[in-house]
């Protein structure tokens, strides 16, 4: 008896304890500025809040975005840079040993970076491809 007593008493309880966190989150309101959320009805929404669903999104989601003249990668340096952050986050820190790098622009639109083999020496060298326009990654590859 005592037994289902106390197994009772822990589910109502527990019930109990669902019961005021669901009441204390139902009626808050989410607040969103320069990316810090808060959900607090303490908060007023007239000092530099706005509500979330009031936020709307002012630029284009169609295909004619802006491209700069030189595209998103419009030099060697740019191209290394985007490739060196790439190759890292996958092959590690051995891509740092490649250099010099080969780098080639192809048809003015796509460069290719090239991980450099030690003279005499025999192993993967890197090899990504990065369009010059969007920066987009269009191959990743560590090959002999």
């Amino acid at each position: 008896m005592k037994k289902n007593t106390i197994f009772s008493i822990v589910i109502v309880l527990f019930a109990s304890c669902i019961i005021f966190f669901l009441y204390m989150n139902y009626n808050s309101t989410e607040y969103v500025i320069d990316d810090i959320y808060t959900r607090s009805d303490s908060v007023s929404p007239e000092t530099l809040y706005i509500p979330a669903p009031d936020l709307t999104l002012d630029y284009p989601r169609d295909k004619t975005t802006h491209h700069p003249d030189g595209g998103y990668v419009p030099n060697e340096l740019t191209a290394v840079r985007i490739a060196e952050t790439v190759l890292v986050a996958i092959y590690g820190e051995k891509i740092y040993n490649q250099k010099p790098y080969r780098i080639n622009l192809i048809k003015d639109s796509i460069w290719v970076v090239n991980g450099s083999v030690p003279a005499g020496g025999y192993g993967e060298n890197a090899h990504i491809e990065i369009r010059k326009k969007d920066g987009k990654i269009l191959k990743v590859i560590m090959g002999c």
